[in-house]
């Protein structure tokens, strides 16, 4: 789904504030960073940075990846391969606004020196499993709870791994994360059929 004039001005926004705040963060390390800093280095006040952010700490991490819960009733009610639905489901939810590979990796090094910022990188991705355990529920029934939650908890960390491989690898394009979701799973799999 295209996005409008008024919600790209307002990811481009958002992304200015990121980087003013990942740049700052780096220069001169995360304690020493303050909102207004950031709002001055995005050139926007700092009641618009608030607007957009809590704090400094959510500006460098970004917008949180969100599954759309209502746009889901292709993979609930899918006869294709478990497997494929949820690396297309995965693939599709950070190509709604991805963030430039050089960004992403000065986010990286950012959150790597700071143990608050990997706290709070886990915590989202534990609120996206979540949704992703209950729309596996809904796909794999009621009594398939447990697998739901482990399945979706392994699903979000198979992203997680495509896309800092996609960080790296300037060849890999955002299209091929679906394919590799799906691979990470696959190979997964591979390793519990295994005889020990």
């Amino acid at each position: 789904m295209a996005m409008d004039l008024r919600q790209r001005r307002r990811l481009q926004t958002a992304r200015d504030i990121q980087l003013a705040a990942v740049t700052l963060a780096l220069e001169h390390g995360l304690d020493c960073t303050t909102t207004d800093a950031i709002a001055k280095e995005a050139a926007v006040s700092t009641r618009t940075f608030f607007n957009y952010y809590p704090n400094k700490e959510a500006a460098i991490l970004g917008e949180a990846m969100k599954i759309d819960v209502a746009g889901a009733d292709w993979f609930i009610n899918s006869k294709a391969p478990l497997v494929e639905d949820l690396g297309l489901l995965l693939g599709r939810l950070y190509q709604v606004a991805p963030v430039e590979r050089g960004l992403l990796t000065k986010i990286l090094e950012v959150v790597q020196k700071n143990p608050a910022l990997r706290d709070m990188f886990h915590v989202r991705g534990k609120a996206t499993a979540d949704v992703l355990a209950d729309i596996l529920t809904a796909r794999l029934g009621p009594d398939s709870l447990i697998e739901a939650r482990l399945l979706s908890d392994l699903a979000v960390r198979a992203l997680t791994e495509a896309i800092l491989i996609w960080a790296r690898d300037t060849e890999m394009r955002l299209d091929d994360l679906s394919a590799m979701v799906t691979e990470n799973l696959r190979r997964v799999a591979a390793v519990m059929d295994r005889a020990d």
